[in-house]
């Protein structure tokens, strides 16, 4: 089996990789990156595009696959690469249902690729674009949650000798943050910002732009942890839920200046049935002195959750679907069509793959025998052959049985009609002719009233044994084993001179 499955198999990906030269159905890719197949434009940003992707591999399998590519003057610093790798290898080990996992890294002629997971939803900076009203208290509180959640996960991050590795994410931004249609909210792009801020260039338009959720120490080059992005969650909170800017101002001056002057105005100013609980709330983690703030993004998400019950799963995805349903329905189609283009179908001849088949079919071990049965009656035998030695040697079994079975009745029969008296004239016939036939007892019996018992052959299977010479000896004389042993008691009388018999003492 196992030269011929290694054929089989080698046929099977050739075909494959001859399907993957044909021209794939529906939309085309952009381009193939190793085995990545890169399609349309999903977002932009200052920093990266995010493009919606498919990995390719063998036998028609695929998955959908959301591929970042950094802009240039990222991709094409030494510095900045090296930085970024170390990160990612960082990162990598962040495993939480709200952060979204980075799968692969791919660094190609100049090119910098950030594969990572796919979710269908939309980026929350988009969905508070869309919105035509506040985001509701409840929805606004479930997202946040999550958020948080995922944040302390990776804070909470650690080597495989149980070591912190203390991740900061430094970007935590509405760009960053992706709510999907089933309500989930995710945390993506760690390790970005900081592999950023270690190269000098400060006219980046991405950093300017993130400005508005730098916490002071940040702004100010001071020594960063975890309550970074706690301040930066309370700035996207206090936004989601006011439907205004909180820090960002005309020009970067302005709002570096409005960031460390510290100055919040409580939500509850601009939206009265804010409670004053949630002020509280956004009052602490907006603090300007780290101390002051949450210890943790956990704590922060534990206190919200208490302050503004979070809406269900089901409500969050309504929501999303009613502020961006446009948008997600022709995300969809395009998801659909580039998942043809990839799928099993257009990836897989099925053609070239039953002709590489037929060349050299698979072959697999035929299953274990099962043991033979031997099914016997008074009257016939059924014997299921399934291995012919052992056929053989039932069939010896089956042939000698009976005679010993025929000779005993034989026996038993003559000593019967021995003891009987009888009014014939002729003698009885030799009986030793009889045992002759090892298949039968003799054709006439005047003794109808002695009824021999079945006789069932003995198997070598456990459940069918049984014992024909048992049965025999149960209902025979004992008397009949010394008379079988005495040559001269065959037959056991003679004849007088008038034909009567008598018997001889001896066999008595």
């Amino acid at each position: 089996m196992g030269p011929q499955w290694k054929r089989s198999t080698n046929m099977i990906r050739l075909s494959v990789v001859e399907a993957h030269a044909q021209e794939p159905l529906g939309v085309k890719p952009k381009r193939r990156i190793g085995r990545y197949a890169i399609f349309g434009e999903i977002a932009s940003g200052g920093m990266a595009t995010v493009y919606f992707g498919r990995l390719v591999g063998a036998v028609g399998f695929s998955r959908s696959v959301a591929i970042k590519q950094l802009h240039p003057q990222y991709a094409r610093s030494p510095e900045f690469v090296a930085q970024f790798l170390d990160e990612a290898r960082l990162t990598a080990r962040i495993r939480h249902p709200n952060v979204v996992s980075v799968l692969d890294v791919v660094a190609r002629d100049g090119e910098l690729f950030v594969i990572m997971e796919f979710v269908q939803g939309e980026p929350l900076s988009r969905l508070t674009r869309f919105a035509r009203e506040p985001v509701p208290l409840p929805v606004a509180s479930a997202i946040l949650v999550q958020v948080l959640l995922g944040l302390h996960a990776a804070h909470d991050a650690t080597t495989d000798r149980g070591e912190p590795l203390e991740i900061v994410h430094r970007d935590v931004s509405p760009q960053n943050m992706l709510v999907g249609v089933d309500g989930a909210s995710h945390i993506l792009d760690f390790g970005v910002a900081k592999a950023a801020s270690r190269v000098h260039t400060t006219e980046n338009g991405q950093i300017k732009g993130k400005l508005a959720y730098m916490a002071p120490e940040q702004l100010r080059n001071m020594p960063l942890d975890r309550r970074v992005d706690v301040f930066a969650a309370g700035i996207v909170l206090w936004e989601l839920i006011t439907g205004r800017r909180l820090f960002a101002k005309g020009d970067p001056g302005a709002t570096v200046t409005a960031v460390l002057a510290g100055h919040v105005q409580p939500p509850s100013q601009l939206r009265p049935e804010i409670s004053p609980e949630l002020d509280a709330l956004l009052l602490k983690a907006l603090a300007p002195a780290p101390d002051d703030r949450f210890a943790t993004a956990r704590d922060m998400a534990v206190a919200l959750e208490a302050c503004v019950p979070p809406a269900g799963s089901l409500k969050v995805g309504a929501w999303v679907e009613q502020v961006a349903g446009d948008s997600l329905q022709e995300r969809a189609l395009r998801l659909r069509e580039a998942e043809e283009s990839t799928g099993v179908n257009a990836v897989l001849d099925q053609a070239a793959l039953q002709r590489s088949l037929a060349a050299s079919p698979i072959s697999f071990a035929p299953p274990a025998l099962e043991a033979p049965r031997v099914t016997s009656n008074s009257n016939a035998e059924t014997v299921t052959q399934r291995s012919s030695s052992w056929v053989r040697r039932q069939r010896t079994r089956a042939l000698l049985l009976p005679a010993l079975v025929g000779i005993g009745a034989a026996l038993l029969t003559a000593a019967v009609f021995g003891l009987r008296p009888s009014h014939e004239s002729k003698p009885l016939a030799n009986t030793a002719a009889s045992t002759s036939l090892p298949s039968a007892a003799p054709a006439a019996s005047p003794a109808p009233e002695l009824t021999l018992p079945p006789v069932t052959l003995a198997s070598d299977l456990p459940q069918e044994v049984t014992s024909s010479q048992a049965t025999v000896q149960e209902h025979a004389p004992k008397k009949a084993v010394k008379r079988r042993v005495l040559a001269n008691c065959v037959p056991p009388y003679v004849l007088d001179a008038q034909g009567r018999k008598k018997f001889k003492p001896e066999c008595f």
